[in-house]
């Protein structure tokens, strides 16, 4: 019996792919459409390539001046498209790689058969020199290099060298290897590998299968989507998964899972891929059983967009994406819930002024105090009543406050809920606690089966009691993604104290694919000292936290107003000019809304075009012009190029927010405000420019 033939794409195919000509791309995706119907057409006429690094190479000829390179391999029914280019070009390439199924890993890999041009030399034997020094030549084999690379493998002597060889080894075998040589023991990264058990070298459709392989290879289905595919061939995260992204997307957990990883490293893709696997297991479930959860409204805005590339009609229809306050809105009203949730700052104050009024003689406690209090005891830990308060951990307040002072100023906690109830308000916090307290009550069944929370550093205890209550006990339920070294709002929490308990099913990501690693060095140097959860009792650590890219340091440099910073930022274009980096990859990120406000108007009056992103406006790539945003308004998005301007100092802006405030509130903010310069510089992939302000 002769096996259906089985299609796959390289994602080298796609990238060569965006950079054929545009009045040639048509007739790739003519030639693809043709392929993927019936690989021996006819009219598909596969040539041998004179000198190619791989006798199972092919060239097809796409018209007068494309060709195509695609992997045919003896054994087998299978076809692989791996590259397209130039005439010359593509057989040039095709002499350069070889494709082969690694004997320990699996996967099929393609690499370069040529030397570095700047070769590498050997060191002599005589000599124990070498990153790699102490592992057997099997072992490092094991780390995924091919057997004809372990020579220069052996060579290298320095980060320098292992680079510099970074082009000529597969992706999986370089990670290996960087990890290796920044500290991370070989028995580790052994043990995080996704090995076959057996390996066929020969066959080829069974390695297309295989986690390792699925990194970098797409197998093309009838229901495979390859319009959508080749709209966006740089969009690598709608299609090509790392192995460990991809263990924890495509598992059966039995409980809730915990995703935590530095900037970058992809937790919020994972989060995405695991709604869509969720919604095919769910397909047969009447509703939307699946939602998806983020802090922000703009967050899901910008995630609901992402899956709708992601996911077919089906899976989206199985998906809720909504943001956590419009989630926990529409749940209450569900209940007849009358109240509305309040979010104006500006009436927010004038209850508090209102409520002070409440405080007795001889209490001489500010307005900032008492705030700081209600938001960092009374609603974290429900407060309902003074003996309640009274009997509240104030621990990382600062001051102490016995009993009998506690229980004087609760009048003030009360008219200030007594206000907000004559409005028909509730702080959203108590509005999570009343939806919760409805949903044991009445024992309603919502229909959810599954929540994927992204951003989880942000979410209060409520919200956490929240959702644990709304989404029954069950295999799948909970899938939490977070760090909290992104942590830019006030809330901490134990997830075991809310029911959550991930002991077991806690992973996290290390590879940072967004920015390069002088970037990151920079982005954790600011939280430098500082001491971060894990969100669940424990201490987390960026320790194995790395980049694989490399670029420029971060340029820090003095500006002493927003003219200088203008005038900076349009020599900074100009310079990103001559690298063609376009100006919608660039973002002028600002700590507040009136500094965006200035910038956007500076940028105006230069005629420099841009566009504003705040809470209603999307990242359109449609739209041209550098991006001006605040730093919070930039969390989840990225950019070639981030600008920091007018940037004042973690200190200077805690100092501005909590003055009056006692010590704790101000450490606090402090160290949000550091948290939020490491978001902000994390967002850059390439580029990332600091304008210091020098004048308050």
């Amino acid at each position: 019996m002769t096996l259906a033939p089985k299609i796959a794409m390289s994602d080298d195919f796609l990238k060569s792919f965006a950079a054929v000509p545009r009045d040639q791309q048509q007739a790739v995706l003519s030639f693809v459409a043709k392929f993927r119907q019936n690989p021996t057409a006819p009219g598909i006429n596969y040539e041998r390539i004179r000198d190619a690094g791989d006798p199972n190479m092919r060239s097809v000829r796409i018209n007068d001046h494309i060709r195509g390179i695609i992997l045919k391999p003896d054994l087998g029914n299978v076809y692989c498209l791996l590259w397209v280019d130039r005439h010359d070009d593509a057989y040039q390439w095709a002499r350069r790689h070889r494709a082969h199924i690694h004997p320990d890993v699996g996967s099929i890999q393609i690499y370069a058969v040529e030397a570095p041009a700047e070769a590498i030399v050997e060191a002599p034997p005589a000599v124990k020199a070498g990153l790699f020094a102490e592992l057997k030549d099997r072992e490092i084999r094991r780390l995924g290099v091919p057997e004809e690379l372990l020579g220069l493998v052996r060579a290298v002597n320095s980060e320098a060298d292992l680079d510099q060889l970074e082009k000529h080894l597969p992706d999986e075998a370089f990670e290996m290897l960087f990890l290796y040589a920044a500290g991370e023991s070989y028995e580790k990264l052994i043990a995080d590998q996704t090995a076959a058990p057996v390996v066929d070298s020969a066959d080829f459709g069974s390695a297309l299968e295989r986690d390792a392989t699925k990194r970098h290879f797409v197998v093309i289905t009838d229901d495979s989507d390859l319009e959508a595919l080749l709209a966006a061939p740089l969009e690598r995260w709608r299609v090509f998964l790392h192995p460990a992204q991809r263990k924890l997307v495509e598992r059966h957990w039995d409980g809730p899972v915990k995703v935590s990883g530095g900037a970058g490293t992809g937790k919020t893709v994972v989060a995405m891929h695991r709604a869509a696997w969720l919604a095919r297991n769910f397909s047969d479930l009447p509703g939307r059983p699946v939602v998806f959860t983020t802090f922000t409204r703009t967050l899901a805005d910008d995630i609901r967009q992402h899956l709708e590339f992601l996911c077919s009609p089906q899976e989206l229809a199985k998906i809720q994406v909504v943001n956590l306050d419009q989630w926990a809105l529409s749940l209450l009203r569900h209940f007849g819930y009358k109240h509305e949730l309040l979010y104006d700052e500006p009436a927010r104050r004038r209850y508090w002024q209102t409520a002070m009024g409440a405080m007795p003689s001889g209490m001489d406690f500010s307005l900032p105090f008492m705030r700081a209090e209600y938001e960092r005891v009374v609603l974290p830990q429900g407060c309902e009543t003074a003996d309640q308060y009274m009997r509240a951990s104030r621990l990382g307040r600062g001051g102490q406050l016995g009993r009998a002072a506690r229980k004087a100023i609760w009048p003030v906690f009360a008219e200030y809920r007594a206000q907000l109830h004559a409005a028909n308000l509730r702080e959203p916090e108590e509005a999570f606690r009343d939806a919760y307290r409805l949903l044991q009550e009445q024992g309603a069944e919502l229909g959810i089966r599954s929540m994927v929370v992204d951003e989880g550093q942000d979410f209060s205890a409520a919200a956490f009691e929240l959702i644990r209550a709304a989404v029954p006990h069950s295999p799948n339920d909970l899938f939490i993604v977070g760090d909290a070294h992104q942590r830019i709002y006030k809330h901490k929490v134990v997830l075991s104290r809310m029911g959550i308990e991930v002991r077991g099913r806690s992973r996290s990501l290390r590879v940072n694919y967004r920015t390069t690693d002088e970037i990151r060095r920079w982005a954790c140097a600011q939280l430098e000292g500082c001491e971060i959860d894990d969100l669940d009792g424990g201490i987390d650590s960026l320790r194995g936290y790395r980049s694989l890219a490399h670029g420029e340091p971060p340029d820090v440099l003095n500006s002493a107003s927003l003219a200088e910073d203008v005038a900076t930022i349009k020599a900074i274009l100009a310079q990103l000019d001559g690298e063609e980096v376009a100006p919608r990859q660039v973002c002028i990120a600002v700590r507040t809304n009136d500094d965006a406000d200035s910038i956007a108007e500076g940028l105006a009056r230069a005629a420099v075009p841009h566009l504003r992103l705040d809470r209603s406006t999307n990242d359109d790539p449609s739209i041209d012009g550098v991006r001006v945003a605040t730093m919070h308004r930039i969390k989840g998005l990225e950019f070639g190029v981030v600008v920091i301007a007018g940037y004042k100092g973690a200190h200077t802006y805690a100092d501005q927010f909590t003055r009056e405030e006692d010590a704790g509130v101000c450490q606090d903010t402090e160290m949000a405000e550091r948290c939020l310069l490491h978001v902000a510089a994390t967002r850059a992939k390439q580029h990332l420019f600091v304008l210091q302000r020098t004048s308050q």
